[in-house]
């Protein structure tokens, strides 16, 4: 009877053992996904604040240009269509920030934007002779300097929300 009580407890843990292990194998899988998905998601999140925070740098330094061109009669139309694409870029990427990114990296990228269209708008009513009784040229270049604390204000919300500026910043270093 030994014998069989020996029997039934080693079929009982070899069931138990093919049964947890199915189990765990299982287990591991989707916590490979869960993870996998995490990295992607962090990935994508990386390359969007990359491509908006370059997209809102270039459309800065061709706006720049277009009010040094403006300021000193040189405008061309290489000039005119450079910010023009530049701007539309901008706006192609903080469209799809809007759909990715948290609220606080948002809320910066927003005012980036609107401070973008801004000045965007101003120079382009120069440039058409329909200026507004504010719209100069020094206007201009006051929007332009106020843009840069904003740029550097949304990049390390963006850092920060990736886990590698601020406080994160700190601790690495």
């Amino acid at each position: 009877m030994d014998a069989a009580v020996a029997t039934l407890v080693v079929g009982i843990a070899g069931v138990g053992g093919t049964v947890a292990s199915g189990y765990l194998a299982q287990r591991a899988a989707r916590q490979t996904l869960r993870w996998e998905g995490v990295r992607q998601h962090h990935d994508n999140l990386r390359n969007c604040y990359i491509g908006v925070n370059g997209g809102a740098r270039s459309c800065r330094y061709a706006l720049a240009d277009y009010v040094q061109a403006l300021a000193t009669g040189t405008l061309t139309d290489e000039i005119r269509e450079r910010a023009a694409t530049a701007v539309n870029a901008h706006r192609g990427q903080y469209d799809e920030a809007q759909m990715l990114v948290s609220d606080a990296v948002l809320a910066e990228a927003r005012i980036v934007n609107d401070k973008i269209s801004v000045l965007y708008g101003l120079l382009r009513r120069i440039d058409g002779g329909v200026p507004q009784p504010d719209d100069t040229i020094e206007q201009a270049r006051r929007q332009l300097k106020d843009l840069w604390p904003h740029l550097m204000s949304m990049r390390e919300a963006m850092r920060v929300d990736l886990g590698v500026g601020g406080r994160h910043r700190e601790i690495n270093h």
